[in-house]
């Protein structure tokens, strides 16, 4: 299954669409409340091609893997592919990725949707790799 998304919102909007099935984010939770009080964490990486070659002006959503975490604001990659999130913590993410007003989450193994980071409050996790999978994108238009 491929799910795509035309977006003209943040992409917080688009990720509670694909996550909860509803118009907006989520309202924070009481759990939610006490979590965004903690250290937040960091997390740094690069978006690249299939071929290793870095892919700016994409923009890069942690998605929260509970219910109890609120979302974090988006980033969007440089020309080297590089983003930094700042996160709620402690909690587990996957990445959406957006590009040209879309969101697309495939099957594939490698999708950034699978990955998942763990984290604590004031962590910094570096050097995590996403691929954005631009043939899928591409079908898609």
């Amino acid at each position: 299954m491929i799910f795509a998304q035309t977006r003209r919102a943040a992409p917080a909007l688009l990720a509670a669409v694909f996550s909860a099935g509803c118009a907006a984010p989520p309202r924070p939770r009481p759990e939610s409340l006490v979590l965004a009080s903690n250290a937040r964490a960091t997390i740094e990486g690069r978006v690249t091609d299939r071929r290793g070659r870095p892919v700016a002006a994409i923009g890069v959503q942690a998605l929260p893997r509970g219910d109890t975490v609120g979302w974090s604001s988006p980033a969007a990659t440089d020309a080297q592919g590089r983003f930094r999130l700042s996160v709620i913590a402690p909690a587990e993410y996957g990445f959406l990725l957006s590009w040209r007003g879309r969101v697309v989450i495939t099957p594939e193994k490698d999708d950034p949707a699978r990955q998942s980071i763990s984290v604590s409050p004031g962590d910094r996790r570096t050097a995590v790799e996403l691929i954005f999978l631009r043939e899928t994108w591409e079908t898609l238009e």
